[in-house]
């Protein structure tokens, strides 16, 4: 039975975790500093970076959209500070993915030894 804390285990790749739910079911996390939320006030969190449950989910076919969501994110997060050209968003967008997709294969290699 997988770890209802997303703090522990799962497929890290970057700033973002795949967390296996149950035999069928993943969700994505993301790393990320706390809000200020009566919640995370009340357990001592509030600005620290911890892993955060996005309520996305995806199954065994599914994900590759776990990748595209967090280039998305990540690519819209650099365009929120600067302006760029559809064709340089295009370039980030695949370097993004491709660090992404390197990271993937790095977690599953690391867990086959």
């Amino acid at each position: 039975m997988p770890s209802k804390s997303c703090q522990e285990g799962g497929i890290v790749f970057g700033d973002w975790k795949l967390m296996p739910l149950d035999d069928r079911n993943w969700e994505l996390c993301h790393r990320h500093e706390t809000a200020d939320t009566r919640t995370a006030r009340e357990s001592g969190t509030v600005g620290r970076v911890r892993w955060h449950r996005l309520g996305r989910y995806y199954q065994h076919n599914t994900i590759h959209l776990a990748i595209q969501y967090a280039a998305d994110r990540a690519l819209k997060d650099k365009a929120y500070g600067e302006q760029m050209e559809l064709m340089d968003a295009l370039h980030e967008y695949e370097t993004i993915t491709r660090a992404l997709v390197a990271e993937v294969a790095r977690a599953l290699e690391g867990s086959r030894e």
